[in-house]
């Protein structure tokens, strides 16, 4: 994740789907994100956020960022539990133009 913050500004998607991300490597990613103003697009579906709360909390906190222009977000088949939906869902819904959370 640290290799994001020197190509951060140039970055306009990003696909890590099916990589077996949890709540750890969520807050990681998250945290070399902080760069990545040019970031468009997330894939990250495929990838188990079911304990991820606080990273998704994190990615919902990077979201609200006025200089975020992400886009598309994909979380699809991540199965996201009610808590991290709620953790997501202000950053998200407000700054994304296009969410996927479901197959």
């Amino acid at each position: 994740a640290s290799g994001l913050r020197s190509i951060g500004p140039f970055l306009n998607t990003l696909g890590l789907s099916n990589n077996s991300i949890g709540n750890e490597g969520l807050s990681s990613l998250v945290d070399a994100l902080q760069t990545c103003t040019g970031l468009e697009t997330l894939h990250l579906s495929d990838n188990d956020f079911s304990s991820a709360a606080a990273g998704l909390g994190s990615l919902s906190s990077l979201l609200q960022r006025y200089e975020v222009n992400l886009k598309h977000l994909n979380l699809s088949s991540c199965r996201i539990n009610d808590e991290g939906l709620r953790a997501l869902s202000q950053g998200a819904v407000n700054h994304c133009e296009e969410i996927h959370l479901f197959p």
